[in-house]
């Protein structure tokens, strides 16, 4: 069960949103609720889903909910806020619910994996930056024994910072005593959809932002397979590689893939779907099996078409008020790879 979902109340974002740390109280404060009400039935509980995605949100005014233009400083604050909420929630789980509900505690986050397009040194680093500003701005302080931001994260920040004229870095401090208390999970929950590029970008006297913090911009390949989502290319060995990565930076972690899938137009015979599932899944298989990640479950996104993007395996006709549901062809492949792999 996931706890949250971009679905902030407008009460809580009137005060500021996730960079406001009195957030942390308000969202412990809402978990205990969920553990006392359901936690008798729920054995893996998600903290936050996609954080990369809504502290962006605080990033532009033309992007996610809340597009709050807060560049270069509101993806950094609602992060730490975000991080200490969640590491909260563990504590409180496991000091006064896990003896009796025997549950699990994890965080899921969003990563694509990057290719390096011009195999330079260069394009290297920028796609380890992308790793560390995407990925492992959520995932160090909570999975890794050091703890605390990336070094790379803390680093560039602070420099830039500096260069802005700024007294401090952008990026909020964790005490050394927050840094031991955050490392806190019981898996780690991990979202895939595509793969990218991350083409190397100097931001040099740009206003703040986290673009120019990170230094790079991303790039799909054109030969890539598509879907009906602009962003979403198929690339069947990004997943493998995006788990060997996870595994070798955070200590091999029970990995839960808890989000991947495809989007159409809406087919019964959804082939593209069908063909989507079967490469991922292999390559999933393959870093079970020849590289020895610790992958404990994979999710498909989604069960039924939704609102925006038919990613379901199950097509649901919105022109329709009773919405209909009708079983597409990658339901039968997917159960079948299932239950035979």
């Amino acid at each position: 069960a996931t706890m949250y979902h971009w679905d902030l109340p407008q009460s809580l974002q009137d005060l500021g949103g996730w960079p406001n740390y009195i957030l942390v109280d308000y969202f412990v404060d809402y978990t205990r609720v969920l553990f006392t009400n359901f936690g008798d039935r729920v054995k893996y509980w998600i903290t936050f889903n996609e954080p990369l995605t809504f502290t962006g949100g605080y990033e532009s005014s033309t992007g996610h909910a809340p597009a709050v233009n807060a560049q270069g400083y509101g993806r950094y604050l609602a992060a730490h806020t975000l991080i200490k909420a969640h590491a909260q929630t563990y504590h409180l789980y496991d000091d006064q619910f896990r003896a009796d509900q025997q549950g699990n505690i994890g965080i899921s986050l969003n990563v694509d994996w990057c290719f390096n397009k011009e195999n330079t040194t260069e394009y290297e680093d920028a796609c380890e930056r992308q790793q560390q500003f995407e990925m492992g701005l959520y995932a160090n302080p909570i999975f890794t024994e050091d703890g605390d931001w990336p070094a790379i994260v803390k680093e560039r920040v602070a420099a830039n910072s500096e260069a802005e004229g700024l007294g401090a870095s952008r990026l909020p401090v964790f005490t050394q005593e927050e840094i031991e208390y955050i490392k806190s999970y019981d898996f780690f929950g991990f979202n895939h959809y595509t793969s990218n590029y991350a083409i190397p970008y100097d931001g040099t006297g740009q206003p703040a932002s986290d673009q120019k913090d990170h230094g790079y911009y991303l790039e799909k390949d054109p030969n890539w397979a598509g879907s009906a989502s602009s962003w979403l290319k198929v690339v069947p060995s990004g997943i493998r590689y995006q788990l060997i990565s996870i595994s070798q930076r955070y200590n091999n972690p029970p990995i839960l893939i808890t989000e991947s899938g495809f989007s159409d137009t809406g087919e019964i015979n959804d082939t593209g779907r069908i063909n989507y599932y079967v490469g991922y899944l292999t390559e999933v298989l393959n870093a079970i099996n020849e590289d020895s990640v610790n992958v404990i479950g994979y999710t498909a996104w989604s069960l039924m078409d939704n609102f925006e993007e038919r990613f379901g395996l199950y097509h649901v006709d919105f022109d329709d008020a009773d919405r209909p549901r009708t079983i597409k062809d990658s339901t039968i492949s997917y159960r079948r790879t299932r239950t035979t792999k």
